[in-house]
């Protein structure tokens, strides 16, 4: 009922909070409003699917998320709590007593999560590490705009000796961590993110020949991202380690409909498919994609999730009915031929 009526709640929220505060808010202006329900919209996802899996420890996460990213656009300290408190309300003309009650629950733990301190961040490079000069330079040329500089010093990290694994791993994967972190901390905007991402993909795939001289041992795997998901460079790169191992590979990407990745799995006679999900609202899409996928192959394939939405739950993999769950690439490389054997 909540995911039906999501946009009509979420503007019912904030015209409650303007009208409890309307001096705090009127010099936000018109698009400040419309930017106030769009975030109020983002909240009632998360909260449904702590409801939904019974763990509000998946809603506690997101508002300690959200109060680092509102602390780094210097909003008001007390804008997540009000806008909670503005929730719980207008819900109860939405849900029975039984419904609102239970609703409660997850909100009021929201609320408690809120009144715990946010430690800071701690940039995930450091020169002293290994690679860590490389890593440091790699990302301060993104951030600089210059996607060709990036490139060179990938490939004279390549052409010194470096093992493209270590890259992944250890430049790759932490410029990644790094230029969330800064844009959670409003010191990078949207738009470079994006582009240090889409960068970073596009530099991954000059390394596709030394990637692919690997001698193959005969075995398939299927890598996507389930629903709407758009985070797509971790499962890419635990595609191209599963490559480095010998597989071939069969990388769908972003946004892969069910019915993609059963004719892949069919078209490609599959060993393992690795499905990957980011964001904790899109977990109900991944029980529905990995049941239909069941059903499909007659349960002969292997299926293997990781993602974000997964790595801060260790057991929840066991409720989707996948076979194993994988943190990072390394991990599935090991996880997979402990499966197939």
């Amino acid at each position: 009922m909540i995911t039906a009526s999501r946009s009509e709640i979420a503007e019912e929220i904030v015209n409650l909070q303007y009208a409890k505060n309307p001096e705090a808010w009127e010099k936000y202006g018109p698009a400040g409003k419309k930017l106030s329900i769009r975030d109020a919209g983002y909240h009632l996802p998360f909260l449904t699917e702590a409801i939904v899996s019974e763990d509000d420890s998946i809603f506690r996460e997101y508002v300690t998320w959200v109060k680092k990213l509102f602390t780094g656009l210097n909003l008001p300290q007390d804008t997540m709590k009000v806008t909670l408190e503005c929730t719980r309300e207008v819900l109860q003309h939405y849900l029975s007593e039984e419904m609102a009650k239970t609703t409660n629950h997850f909100i009021e733990s929201g609320l408690e999560q809120l009144k715990k301190e946010v430690t800071d961040d701690k940039p995930f490079i450091n020169k002293a590490d290994y690679l860590g000069e490389a890593a440091y330079q790699y990302i301060n040329a993104l951030l600089n705009g210059d996607r060709m500089q990036a490139g060179e010093i990938i490939m004279q990290t390549v052409e010194s000796g470096k093992p493209v694994r270590d890259i992944y791993i250890h430049i790759f994967q932490k410029s990644q961590y790094e230029v969330g972190r800064l844009w959670l901390n409003n010191k990078i905007t949207v738009a470079k993110e994006h582009f240090c991402s889409a960068a970073t993909q596009q530099i991954m795939s000059q390394l596709y020949p030394y990637i692919f001289t690997t001698d193959r041992i005969g075995k398939t795997f299927v890598a996507a991202c389930i629903g709407g998901e758009l985070h797509e460079i971790g499962i890419r790169m635990v595609a191209d380690f599963f490559e480095m191992e010998g597989w071939d590979t069969y990388y769908l990407g972003a946004n892969s409909p069910t019915s993609s990745i059963v004719q892949a799995i069919e078209d490609k006679n599959a060993n393992l498919l690795g499905l990957s999900v980011a964001m904790p609202y899109h977990r109900n899409l991944l029980r529905e994609a990995i049941d239909e996928i069941r059903q499909e192959t007659n349960n002969k394939i292997k299926i293997m999730v990781g993602g974000n939405a997964m790595n801060t739950h260790d057991d929840a993999w066991r409720n989707f009915r996948s076979d194993a769950y994988a943190p990072d690439a390394i991990k599935a490389i090991e996880i997979a031929k402990q499966l197939l054997n």
